[in-house]
């Protein structure tokens, strides 16, 4: 755990420093924490930036008469594949990818298959359905999107385990690939790309409640299972300036939220650029509403704070 914590905490480090473009310091920085934590990072390279000339060589490989899916999306679905994909081994060990959503954001599942090409959409339940990939060549070119570009821990040690299940998988069969090598990648979450945008649609929640006196709660969160996708969390304090991590109530969960209606500027100056696009984007646009309405006291107001406490209430109704 406290390699765990060093190794975050380097990140961290890093990724200011190169905001800095303080080269020199990030050397130094970094040799004294392999030197003091006795730590081997040799195997890891270090980047903010999402690399998909791989993805993009195995697309044009595969769908030569396909469009490219744009950076845009492409790093939106690797942020929403982190909070909502599974990556499945199943014990015949066949391979398959799954994004299940509630039938209200089917067309979301829609919108992911039209974009890459590929895939199937099928219902799975009365309320959900699923988009769906078994097949080996689309779940290669999946596995060069997502090998060295994925943030969350979790995740990592899941595909680590999906891409040993293909490198099996694909030895077999009528169709034979080549195996896949994964990438040991450190990327921290940044306010300069689409991928907290796919996490939060995945993830968040905007939350506002008006108590009956003068008083309110204005708060955005994003909860997460297990104790190693800590470090990601509290780096989002550090990018919006404010906020705390602390145990969810649920078992073997953490959540990061910021609270108050000056804390939460930096939240609308991310999201007014990087446009989320579930249900979640309707939920925003009402939190942000409900903003103004408290920047400008009608909560003070005992007519005005009726209606208010209304639109707050209405705000995660779809979700």
């Amino acid at each position: 755990r406290n390699i765990l914590s060093n190794y975050f905490n380097l990140a961290s480090i890093l990724l200011l420093c190169t905001l800095l473009h303080t080269k020199t310091q990030i050397m130094n920085i970094f040799n004294f924490l392999e030197n003091k934590y006795k730590l081997n990072f040799s195997t890891y390279l270090i980047s903010s930036n999402f690399y998909l000339i791989p993805f993009y060589q195995k697309y044009n490989e595969f769908l030569p008469e396909s469009s490219l899916p744009s950076k845009k999306f492409l790093t939106w679905f690797i942020g929403f594949t982190e909070g909502e994909g599974s990556f499945i081994v199943n014990n015949r060990g066949d391979l398959c990818f799954v994004i299940t959503q509630s039938n209200l954001d089917v067309y979301i599942l829609e919108y992911i298959k039209e974009t890459l090409g590929f895939g199937n959409v099928i219902p799975q339940s009365k309320v959900t359905s699923r988009y769906v990939t078994q097949n080996k060549k689309e779940i290669e070119l999946l596995i060069y999107l997502f090998n060295g570009n994925l943030i969350l821990p979790h995740r990592k040690e899941k595909f680590e385990k999906f891409v040993k299940g293909f490198n099996l998988w694909v030895t077999k069969g009528r169709i034979i690939l080549k195996t896949i090598e994964v990438k040991n990648t450190l990327i921290l979450p940044s306010l300069n790309d689409h991928w907290l945008s796919g996490f939060t649609d995945g993830e968040g929640c905007f939350t506002c409640s008006i108590n009956k006196d003068k008083g309110f709660s204005f708060n955005f969160n994003i909860s997460q299972k297990w104790e190693q996708n800590i470090k990601i969390l509290e780096h989002l304090c550090l990018l919006f300036n404010g906020g705390k991590v602390s145990k969810h109530t649920s078992d073997n969960a953490y959540e990061y939220r910021i609270s108050g209606l000056t804390n939460c500027k930096n939240i609308f100056t991310y999201f007014d650029n990087y446009k989320l696009i579930t249900k979640k984007s309707a939920s925003y646009l009402a939190w942000k509403e409900v903003r103004t309405d408290l920047v400008n006291k009608y909560h003070l107001d005992p007519v005005k704070r009726i209606e208010l406490k209304e639109k707050a209430r209405l705000i995660n109704k779809f979700n």
